[in-house]
């Protein structure tokens, strides 16, 4: 993967990668997290130590896409049992490797769901600088927020789930002046504004019908429902290449309604 950095221009693998961080220890982790073979890092000292520029020098959120195009997984933590640290193994896995194939199988589960992504059409901002939305039913479903291509050639995209998605996009418009402790919304209201504000353009697309097995409609009033369908969109998008995802598994559902 090949991107510029203040007009430097940087070539990374994950192999490369990997070598890099050879000899070092992962630093404590304040919010985003890289895991490179089992060990979870901060996302800014990974990119730092594989391109050996300063971290003044980029964002975060960089860091995250670069990484995440990678192949590398990443999530947001600060608690210590994500600060890099290899679990200990006690008891049975101490004693020996586990075996199993020796486990009794008790049943077997295929699950497979099946949506079209609807054109709601475009987000604009209005004289407030607040994101409009177009018009939405009061219905449960899915959305997704797609930002078209970026400077380095990557689709974003977003993607959510909620109860009602008339009310969940009002939220979204609100959240940088409400008061409630939805980060998530609050981030990707930022993350709206800014790429609207810069001359950009995002598609809002939702889903109000989802199948599954061998085409029953699933009762998205249930929350796990919409998580299922909401988490194989998620999954299938981070899957393909050329596509980055703002999701961050450790919020996914986390701020639906």
């Amino acid at each position: 993967m090949q991107f510029t950095l203040d007009g430097a221009s940087f070539e990374l693998t994950p192999t490369l990668v990997r070598g890099r961080l050879a000899g070092h220890v992962p630093e404590e982790i304040r919010e985003y997290w890289v895991e490179v073979d089992g060990v979870r890092w901060p996302v800014k000292q990974v990119i730092s130590l594989a391109t050996g520029a300063k971290r003044s020098r980029f964002q975060s959120h960089d860091s995250r896409r670069w990484l995440q195009n990678l192949g590398f997984l990443i999530g947001a933590g600060s608690s210590a049992a994500e600060s890099g640290s290899v679990p200990r193994l006690t008891g049975a896995s101490r004693r020996g490797s586990f075996d199993e194939s020796q486990l009794k199988e008790l049943e077997a589960l295929d699950v497979r769901v099946a949506f079209s992504w609807l054109s709601a059409g475009p987000i604009t901002l209005d004289e407030a600088s607040l994101p409009r939305f177009p018009g939405l039913p009061r219905v449960p479903g899915l959305y997704r927020y797609d930002f078209g291509v970026d400077d380095d050639g990557i689709r974003v995209l977003y993607i959510g789930e909620s109860v009602e998605l008339a009310r969940r996009a009002s939220n979204y418009r609100n959240a940088k002046t409400d008061r409630s402790r939805q980060r998530t919304s609050r981030r990707i209201h930022k993350e709206i504004v800014g790429h609207l504000e810069s001359g950009g353009s995002i598609e809002f697309a939702i889903a109000t019908s989802v199948r599954w097995g061998d085409g029953v409609e699933l009762d998205l009033r249930l929350k796990s429902a919409r998580r299922l369908a909401e988490n194989a969109a998620v999954l299938l998008a981070q899957s393909q290449s050329g596509i980055r995802v703002l999701n961050i598994d450790a919020e996914l559902g986390e701020d639906s309604e």
